[in-house]
């Protein structure tokens, strides 16, 4: 994959190239939206990606935040011409290819470039022929320098497997001074939090060798990869403040909907330097045979271990569950309470990266598309797209609750669906009013989720279910009480109280008087009755 950048004041020298570079493979990404252009070329398909610059000043900063390969640029420009682009471009990135755009009248300019690691130019207009040979050389010159990159860095990650898969069953002290000796530790003393990966088959063998690059850009998280064996792979994970059990979760629905058989995952303590993945890893093998008493369970911890930076009953994993069983019951108003704890967690703290907390609110759309499908899955990737590509977290928050109002609406829609339903459900009230009624029950009865149920019928009545049997008793109880000899044991039973003292206590919280009261015509007036 090559990365191009063009860069030139008129518009249509920066169309003409890129046309031609479309024409020839190439993927045209304007360089308008700054900050997701990283995101948008990491998710790109294709061999060749562009970028465009309309000056030296916005090329140079591209150039500082994305990796580019060839810098294709004007000589004359404003703010900074191509000259000193072309030198300070080097002199950042020594390996980095540039061609020079040059009329005839510039071409002394275009020598003087040479001194500062130009090896090409084309001149101005552009010969569609020559400016293909010029780019055949500069993408074999681009090869040459990846295969060298590539080569030194496989044979650190061997050396970095080695020793750590070593060190890791052993823990032997002399393995990391000879790993010291030939690889950079510094890195390996960055990792506080790892997550041990086991498969009932011998998957991590035959799985793709891009596993591990695929997981990266599910989870948008950077992490150190080790295949321990057939069964077994390890994630070492940098960031201090982060739930893991939640990235482990997600780990599992991610390996579970991308690959056949069953994965277990075991997250572990946060530790610090890495003299301690020797007993990190005996502990996490330790709690991977709790599968063995809850083979229910995908994911497992350390329950007594509580995260420092944060109270347990607050955590992201245990608020995502919240979150997750408010959406299936379509419960809209716990909902919106769940996700305010999250809002209120990470509005004003500094202490989480920008892309943990673009993973935490990531998690909580997917949740939504998820439980309810009231969308296409390629407006979930839409949406995903669109909260990575924010810059700051009162953009995240936006995106999220743009989302939620649109589940809420989604759930509003379905309502006018769904008085049949309502209806049916109060038809049985009225039928049924003594029978022992639930939720769940009800719910049953017209084939809709409790959740749901309870959502339609609050909306539709003004009242939630539980209240609304609770009134319709209450006036068959004072139907009763008015035109039959009836005991109030008698009365209580027939309207589904199996407690006569609970009866009585929530008559007189109905009506302000006791049943025999109200029989006797002390009570209250009945056309005052109270809220229960």
């Amino acid at each position: 994959m090559y990365r191009v950048l063009v860069v030139d004041d008129e518009s249509r020298m920066r169309k003409l190239v890129s046309d031609f570079l479309t024409r020839k493979g190439y993927i045209v990404i304007e360089a308008g939206d700054r900050e997701g252009i990283k995101f948008l070329l990491s998710r790109e398909e294709g061999e060749f990606e562009i970028s465009e610059a309309s000056n030296g000043r916005q090329a140079l900063e591209i150039l500082r935040n994305e990796e580019i390969d060839l810098l294709l640029t004007d000589i004359k420009m404003p703010h900074m011409d191509g000259l000193e682009l072309a030198k300070k471009a080097k002199e950042e990135k020594e390996e980095l290819q540039i061609v020079i755009f040059s009329g005839y009248n510039d071409f002394s300019f275009a020598q003087e470039a040479i001194r500062y690691g130009v090896k090409e130019y084309v001149l101005k207009p552009v010969d569609p022929d020559i400016f293909s040979e010029t780019l055949e050389k500069v993408r074999s010159e681009i090869d040459k320098n990846k295969n060298r990159k590539i080569k030194d860095q496989k044979e650190q990650d061997f050396l970095q497997q080695y020793f750590l898969q070593n060190y890791i069953y052993t823990g032997k002290k002399e393995i990391l001074e000879k790993a010291g000796e030939m690889i950079n530790l510094d890195t390996w003393n960055q990792w506080h939090c790892a997550i041990l990966v086991e498969s009932s088959q011998n998957f991590f063998d035959t799985a793709d060798e891009n596993l591990a690059e695929d997981m990266r850009k599910e989870l948008r998280r950077i992490f150190f990869y080790l295949n321990l064996n057939a069964r077994q792979s390890l994630f070492l994970f940098n960031d201090v403040y982060c739930d893991y059990l939640l990235v482990a979760n997600q780990l599992y629905t991610v390996m579970k909907r991308q690959y056949s058989g069953s994965f277990h995952l075991a997250v572990s303590r946060k530790f610090e330097g890495c003299e301690a993945l020797p007993e990190i890893m005996t502990e996490l093998e330790q709690q991977m045979e709790e599968r063995f008493y809850h083979p229910e369970n995908h994911v497992f911890s350390n329950e007594e271990e509580e995260y420092s930076h944060v109270d347990k009953a607050t955590q992201d994993s245990q608020l995502m569950q919240r979150i997750s069983e408010d959406i299936s019951r379509k419960d809209i108003q716990q909902l919106k309470v769940h996700f305010q704890c999250l809002t209120d967690k990470y509005k004003s703290s500094t202490q989480f990266s920008a892309m943990y907390i673009k993973f935490v609110f990531s998690n909580v759309i997917q949740a939504l598309f998820e439980e309810t499908q009231f969308s296409e899955e390629r407006r979930l990737d839409k949406e995903i797209d669109r909260l990575y590509n924010c810059s700051d977290i009162s953009q995240i928050l936006q995106v999220t609750e743009e989302n939620i109002r649109e589940y809420e609406n989604f759930l509003e829609r379905s309502m006018s669906e769904s008085r049949n339903e309502v209806a049916a459900v109060k038809n049985y009230i009225y039928q049924h009013y003594g029978e022992d009624l639930s939720l769940e029950m009800l719910a049953e009865k017209v084939y809709l989720s409790s959740g749901y149920l309870s959502f339609i019928f609050k909306k539709e009545t003004g009242m939630n279910l539980n209240r609304f049997i609770r009134v319709f008793r209450m006036e068959k109880a004072k139907e009763l009480l008015c035109s039959t000899n009836m005991k109030v044991a008698q009365v209580s039973e027939k309207v589904g109280f199996s407690n006569v003292s609970y009866f009585c206590r929530s008559f007189r919280e109905y009506y302000g008087s006791s049943p025999e009261s109200y029989r006797k015509g002390t009570g209250d007036d009945e056309e005052n009755p109270k809220e229960i």
